[in-house]
């Protein structure tokens, strides 16, 4: 069988799934053919990881500007892949995008198995009825789903697949990579606490500074623990984006300034010494967060974790007092006395970190490997069970229509 699947980028944890599947496919006798619609993310100070899977990963265009799932100029470049690869099967990230519809609709004219490759959730959005029937339409287009955990299994089913089409364990991330490189810094903490300027034990977290994450609000609750607290641990955020000025002026109206610090945006390497180190690994996102990824990289790490009930990942990952914490975002008083309490006991919490690592062994590149050739099987037979397709192929092109600016989508 000849698979693809493809990422608008490439970033860390999407070449370490492509790792484990390149291995997993390859030692069942398929093909694989990953591949990346741009080299950089315009919105992240980044370049890809192409370099970690050298000559694997086809990347169709260099122009971060140009480039993307909302671009008829993509959009041409995935077709003429398609045509030139003729896989069997393709992985698709999503169904709200034009150039997901492209996907879909070419795997559909040519009963080629397409796989839903989603972290959506119902929680994540207000839904309106007509978008939601308009989904169904287009969902039903795919032969199977590779879904992150229990929260967007239940989506999946919602929207019309049935439970065997739906397969768990899409976000993953390299928790060998965080694993080993947390192990090594522990193993020199000595030297790493003074090459970052890192305390005994201190609060993290780490995302992007826009507001769905809901830091402004972590940083009220950390004023909180500090003004109940007679020696608080310090709290450093690293991230970047739009609201890190406005975060440095509340900290400084807090009061804060001295037990809070701001490292910027770090790439894996340099965010590893961060996870090992922690005390306490803390995701806030108050409104929507499909899943958060970082929880899955703090806990390879071996750092317990407290994660906002917003997260879709918290329902799988998150068991409170074994692996980690789960509060509401709303609550900033709650919060609060989570750090106090963790602070109290740094002991338990290392306890609580190493449990941390053995549940997310759960989401692996490996088990996302292996159910995306499950997948793959299930997408393969149905797509030659189906007829022409012309009925899903009008569906899809009408919503290619409706589709065409990023505000449209049906997420």
């Amino acid at each position: 069988m000849r698979l693809a699947l493809f990422w608008s980028e490439i970033l860390h944890y999407h070449a370490a799934r492509i790792r484990a599947l390149l291995h997993e496919a390859e030692n069942s006798g398929h093909e694989v053919h990953p591949f990346a619609l741009r080299g950089a993310a315009p919105d992240l100070p980044v370049s890809g990881y192409h370099n970690l899977l050298t000559d694997r990963i086809t990347v169709l265009a260099a122009d971060s500007v140009q480039t993307g799932p909302y671009t008829r100029h993509s959009q041409a470049q995935l077709i003429e892949f398609l045509d030139q690869r003729q896989p069997d099967v393709v992985g698709i990230v999503g169904y709200s995008s034009p150039a997901a519809l492209a996907v879909l609709s070419w795997c559909r004219r040519g009963r080629r198995g397409a796989i839903l490759m989603s972290e959506s959730k119902a929680e994540d959005y207000v839904r309106s009825p007509a978008k939601e029937w308009l989904k169904r339409q287009i969902v039903r287009s795919f032969d199977s789903a590779l879904v992150g955990g229990t929260p967007q299994l239940t989506y999946a089913l919602s929207l019309g697949l049935s439970p065997d089409q739906i397969f768990i364990g899409y976000d993953a991330v390299d928790n060998d990579f965080w694993a080993n490189r947390a192990a090594d810094v522990r193993s020199k903490a000595a030297y790493w606490r003074a090459e970052l300027g890192l305390p005994q034990h201190f609060f993290l977290t780490a995302c992007r500074l826009v507001p769905k994450k809901n830091v402004d609000g972590l940083l009220r609750s950390y004023a909180m623990y500090v003004q109940d607290t007679t020696q608080p641990w310090p709290f450093i955020v690293a991230g970047d984006g739009r609201m890190r000025s406005d975060l440095e002026q509340l900290a400084r109206t807090l009061g804060v300034t001295d037990h809070v610090r701001f490292v910027g945006y770090l790439k894996a390497e340099a965010m590893a010494p961060y996870y090992a180190l922690a005390s306490l690994f803390i995701l806030a996102s108050k409104t929507s967060e499909q899943w958060g990824l970082v929880v899955n990289e703090a806990m390879a790490a071996g750092t317990p974790v407290g994660v906002s009930q917003v997260c879709g990942s918290a329902p799988d990952l998150v068991v409170t007092g074994q692996t980690g914490f789960s509060f509401d975002p709303q609550d900033e008083t709650e919060l609060a006395r989570l750090l106090v309490t963790s602070s109290q006991n740094p002991n338990e919490l290392e306890r609580i970190g190493r449990a941390a690592q053995t549940r997310v062994a759960q989401f692996s590149p490996e088990v996302f490997a292996r159910n995306f050739l499950a997948a793959a099987n299930t997408a393969q037979t149905r797509a030659r069970k189906r007829g022409t397709g012309y009925t899903d192929y009008l569906i899809l092109s009408a919503s290619r229509r409706l589709l065409r600016e990023p505000n449209s989508a049906i997420e």
